[in-house]
């Protein structure tokens, strides 16, 4: 479900070509958040979200800067760019009970560069507690960020965008 407060727009073909990227930090299939996500996403309470069905063993960081949230379990990772945006990479409850499939190759508050590894995930480990391994990625709300676009469909860790950001237009006076 979209919210009404969703600066999100999620494609089915072509990505809009336009706006500042942000690399996909995992790799694996794109799509709304659905019933596995969980009722919080689903309804569209944390608006700017999209699901991931994990297809590697790997999160790598989509843009420079800090790693402020990091636990054990790898459930939230939180990414935070010099310019304000925070990213929100959320690994399911069940998964992130299980901390031997996790092996983080960062420390929190963590200085890191565009496609540095953080994280190591061992799917073989984690599907029998959560089957398809997923994450959801949502964006925090940025006063300067107008309109969201987003593609369904396959993306690759470091290389393909998993979001195309919009500006607001300054205003003169």
């Amino acid at each position: 479900m979209t919210s009404a407060f969703s600066k999100l727009t999620l494609h089915t073909d072509q990505h809009p070509g336009r706006g500042i990227e942000i690399r996909s930090p995992v790799s694996g299939l794109v799509s709304a958040p659905d019933a596995l996500a969980g009722p919080v996403y689903q309804s569209g309470l944390i608006p700017d979200a999209v699901q991931v069905q994990l297809q590697g063993h790997q999160l790598v960081a989509p843009f420079s800067g800090i790693v402020t949230s990091a636990d054990l379990g790898g459930n939230r990772i939180l990414l935070h760019h010099p310019n304000g945006l925070k990213l929100e990479i959320a690994f399911p409850p069940q998964a992130a009970q299980h901390t031997l499939g996790f092996h983080w190759l960062v420390a929190t508050r963590s200085k890191v560069s565009a496609g540095q590894p953080l994280l190591q995930f061992d799917a073989a480990r984690l599907t029998p507690w959560c089957q398809p391994l997923y994450c959801i990625l949502a964006l925090s709300d940025h006063p300067k960020i107008q309109r969201i676009h987003s593609k369904s469909g396959y993306v690759a860790a470091g290389v393909d965008p998993l979001f195309w950001l919009e500006f607001t237009q300054a205003v003169a006076s």
